[in-house]
């Protein structure tokens, strides 16, 4: 029960999130927003605040955010279809731009858990060459042959070849820095040169987790991409498609294997990353030039903006209708590909 109510809160989180951005902007831009929903179907509580209605509805999956007149004409200046173009565009893509905002955040809350390893040294291990260096923990090493070292990633990109010596500058507590000449061994059964050090891990590092985060959200969303371009040209089958259903199974059996594995930390920040990759994959798809998606939407706008007036609303809504149906159909063959393959059908 506490899985799937861990689930259900993180797909409510990223679509919140979504829908948040398109609501959050429409308001900064004087845009009538009539409803905030969270989930989709028959209300089952709501409250009116100013004029906006915020409720919860009866199917946790989706929501929505309800604005005055999307599409077409308006003598209301609180209308979206009313704002400039670039105001719309704003509007419209910052659900998408808020999941990548929700993907950076939770990894770069997953790069202060795992942490990193930083130039002080932790532990040394017999018969290495640390240890015959006389190296001891607690030892900071400040550069290697010259070059400035401030974590383990700094020594791995300098140390490749496994037959030099390396000039390692340490720092003793409160001692002179003195230098040492070490010469990687290299280990057969783990096919690498090692030192014979591990160094002190470091958790805190606000601006260090930041850049991992940034950089792994930009690596999500180039692999959800790459999928997605996978797909349409038949390098991925259709039946390899999870929808909600293989999704939510993947989170269950991934919570189950955190818990058995690390205890509930390790299982929330497995969820954690599923949770990123789902809201980068949310954003990207969204921004996709499909109708009835968000990118849908933008292809329009861009398109007023080159022609310097709206295309005829009615044919818009055409074309939005039948992604619409498109995207449903795709949903159920995407639905039974999760029911055969989670049930075992």
């Amino acid at each position: 029960m506490l899985t799937i109510l861990i689930i259900i809160l993180m797909f409510a989180l990223i679509v919140v999130i979504h829908e948040w951005g398109h609501y959050i902007a429409a308001k900064k831009n004087g845009v009538l927003v009539h409803e905030f929903a969270v989930g989709m179907g028959p209300k089952i509580w709501s409250i009116k605040k100013g004029e906006t209605i915020y409720s919860i509805r009866a199917f946790p999956i989706g929501g929505f955010c309800s604005m005055e007149e999307e599409v077409g004409k308006s003598d209301n200046p609180r209308a979206m279809c009313s704002k400039r173009p670039w105001q719309k565009l704003f509007i419209v893509s910052f659900g998408a731009i808020m999941n990548f905002v929700l993907a950076f955040i939770l990894l770069t809350i997953l790069a202060g858990y795992v942490g990193y390893g930083n130039n002080v040294i932790r532990s040394i291990e017999d018969n290495m060459p640390a240890a015959g260096a006389n190296l001891l923990v607690g030892d900071k090493i400040n550069a290697i042959d010259g070059t400035r070292i401030s974590k383990l990633a700094d020594i791995t990109a300098l140390v490749e070849q496994k037959d030099k010596s390396y000039i390692f500058t340490i720092q003793r507590g409160n001692e002179t820095s003195f230098n040492v000449e070490l010469k990687a061994k290299w280990l057969e059964k783990e096919n690498r040169a090692r030192f014979g050090f591990t160094p002190e891990i470091v958790h805190f590092n606000i601006f260090h987790n930041m850049k991992v985060g940034f950089v792994n959200t930009f690596q999500v969303i180039g692999q959800v991409w790459l999928g997605f371009t996978q797909l349409i040209t038949g390098q991925v089958p259709m039946d390899q498609v999870a929808g909600i259903i293989g999704v939510a199974d993947f989170s269950a059996k991934q919570w189950d294997t955190g818990m058995q594995s690390g205890g509930i930390l390790l299982a929330i920040m497995n969820m954690i990353y599923i949770g990123a990759v789902i809201s980068a994959n949310l954003g990207v798809i969204n921004l996709l030039p499909i109708p009835a998606l968000d990118g849908g939407r933008i292809v329009f706008i861009l398109i007023e903006m080159l022609r310097g007036k709206p295309l005829d609303p009615e044919k818009e809504s055409v074309v939005h209708f039948i992604g619409f149906v498109l995207l449903m159909l795709l949903t159920v063959v995407v639905l039974y590909n999760d029911i055969m393959k989670v049930f075992n059908i």
